[in-house]
């Protein structure tokens, strides 16, 4: 259970943090420093913290789990000790307080919102 919450965070995450393409390496520098909020069709919250050094950190359930987040090849991707590495799409910065659906290559679907 621990895991699936995890992985459907994750998820979120990577897609929320932007993805870089090799002709914009600007792409997904808007997450740094800021925060994103995922939620599940199920109503769970995760809420992802973003460092420019490359360094994730997932909230949720009163839990918390420390990450890396790349951007890359229009795609945001997450990488979680003892969980399988996890992308989104992203072909556009996220906006603060401007939600969008996002599925991961994982096939989960979150509704993502920058704080």
């Amino acid at each position: 259970m621990f895991r699936s919450c995890v992985a459907c965070g994750l998820t979120a995450s990577a897609l929320l943090a932007g993805c870089a393409t090799t002709r914009n390496p600007t792409m997904g520098t808007e997450l740094a420093g800021r925060s994103l909020r995922m939620e599940t069709a199920r109503g769970e919250v995760t809420i992802l913290r973003f460092r420019e050094n490359g360094r994730v950190r997932a909230d949720f359930r009163g839990r918390t789990l420390a990450g890396r987040w790349q951007a890359a090849n229009r795609r945001l991707c997450f990488f979680w000790t003892g969980a399988p590495r996890e992308c989104w799409p992203y072909r556009a910065p996220f906006e603060r307080g401007r939600a969008r659906s996002v599925t991961s290559d994982r096939g989960i679907v979150l509704r993502v919102t920058m704080l």
